[in-house]
C-alpha cells in the first residue's frame, strides 16, 4: 500500500490558551493566524495537501447569542476543578460578533476553508473540552460533543473526525464519539518518551530535543480501528520557530523529512499537525518552511505514490484497504 501524509490542524483560535496566558498577550498570535489561513489554503491547493481543520464548535456561530443556543444544561458542562480551563464564563466579556470578537468566532474563515478542495471540517469538541482534567466526566463530554454535531450540522458540516484536546483521551470517552458517529480520532504520540517519562519538566525537554534529532525513530505507522473508530495517531507536531534554538531549524525540517521519507519507502502513514495560531507571528517564514515540506511531499508522491488524505479520506482508504 502507498505511504499516506495526513495533516490536521486544531483550529481552536484563543480557546486552547484560556488557561496559558492571558488575552492581551496573544492575541498578535492568534490574529496573525486567522491572516495566515487564506495564505496556508493556497499553499495546500497549490502542492495537493488535504488536511482536516479540527474546529472548536463555538467558532461555528455568528456570535454568542447563537452559540448559547447551543450550550448544554449546567449540569452538563465540564465541571473542572480547575476553575482556569472553563470557556463558558468568558461569554460575559467577550464582544457578540465575528468582527467583534475575532479570537473566539470564525463562521466566515470555516466557510472560507470548507470550500478549497481537499479541506475536511472537523471537531475540536464544542468548548474545546479536555478528557483528562479532574472533575470532568463522561456524562458531560457526551453533551459537549453531541452540541458540537448539532451547530456543525445547522451549518452544513458533518462531523467525522476529531482531535481531542491536547490529545487527552480515554477509553470510554472513544466509545461515545463511535456511538455519536465519529469514525477517526487522532490520539496522543505513541513512542517511548509519552509511554514511560510521567515527569513533566523532563517530558517537555525530551519533546524539545524530539523536534530537532531522532529520539522516538520515525513516526510512521499502520493504522489500527478500535471497535467502530479509527486512531489516526499524531506522528509529528510541526513545531513554530523556537528563538532560543532557531541555528537548528534546519535539523527540524529534515527530522519531518526523513519521517514523511520512510513513510513513502514503507508503505506508513505519517500524520503532520499544528495550530494556526502558530504560525501567527513570524508568518512568512513559517509558510516558507511549510512550502518546503510540501514541494518534498510531491516529490514522494511521484517518486513512491504517497498519498496526501484529510483524516476522513484515510478511513476510507483503511476501510476500503483493511490499512
Amino acid at each position: 500500500m502507498n505511504g499516506t501524509l495526513i495533516v490536521s490542524l486544531d483550529f481552536e483560535l484563543f480557546w486552547g490558551m484560556l488557561d496559558c496566558c492571558a488575552l492581551e498577550d496573544y492575541r498578535d498570535h492568534v490574529l496573525g493566524g486567522r491572516q495566515a489561513i487564506p495564505e496556508l489554503l493556497k499553499l495546500f491547493e497549490q502542492y495537493g495537501i488535504h488536511a482536516t481543520w479540527a474546529t472548536v464548535g463555538f467558532q461555528f456561530a455568528e456570535g454568542s447569542r447563537e452559540a448559547a443556543a447551543y450550550f448544554p444544561e449546567s449540569s452538563l458542562r465540564p465541571s473542572y476543578g480547575d476553575k482556569a480551563l472553563d470557556p463558558y464564563g468568558w461569554f460575559e466579556k467577550i464582544g457578540a460578533t465575528e468582527a467583534e470578537a475575532p479570537c473566539f468566532f470564525a463562521p466566515g474563515l470555516i466557510r472560507q476553508i470548507a470550500r478549497v478542495p481537499g479541506q475536511e471540517i472537523g471537531s475540536h469538541t464544542f468548548c474545546h473540552y479536555y478528557c483528562r482534567e479532574k472533575g470532568q466526566t463522561v456524562e458531560q463530554f457526551a453533551a459537549d460533543m453531541a452540541a458540537a454535531k448539532r451547530i456543525a450540522s445547522d451549518r452544513g458540516y458533518e462531523l467525522t473526525s476529531v482531535v481531542l484536546p491536547r490529545n487527552q483521551c480515554k477509553k470510554e470517552y472513544t466509545g461515545v464519539l463511535e456511538q455519536l458517529g465519529f469514525t477517526a480520532y487522532r490520539d496522543e504520540e505513541n513512542d517511548w518518551i509519552h509511554k514511560r517519562i510521567k515527569f513533566r519538566p523532563l517530558l517537555r525537554l525530551l519533546r524539545l530535543a524530539d523536534v530537532y534529532v531522532p529520539l522516538t525513530g520515525q513516526g510512521g505507522y499502520i493504522p489500527k480501528k478500535e471497535g467502530g473508530i479509527w486512531n489516526l495517531t499524531g506522528s509529528r507536531m510541526y513545531k513554530p520557530i523556537f528563538r532560543p534554538l532557531e541555528f537548528l531549524e534546519g535539523w527540524k525540517i529534515r527530522r519531518i523529512k526523513k519521517q514523511m521519507l520512510h513513510a513513502a519507502k514503507e508503505g506508513l502513514t505519517f500524520h503532520l499537525w499544528w495550530h494556526p495560531h502558530n504560525i501567527g507571528v513570524r508568518t512568512r517564514e513559517h509558510l516558507k518552511q511549510l512550502e518546503d515540506i510540501f514541494s518534498y511531499y510531491q516529490q514522494l508522491q511521484k517518486t513512491y505514490g504517497m498519498e496526501s488524505l484529510n483524516m476522513k479520506e484515510a478511513v476510507e482508504k483503511y476501510t476500503r484497504t483493511g490499512a
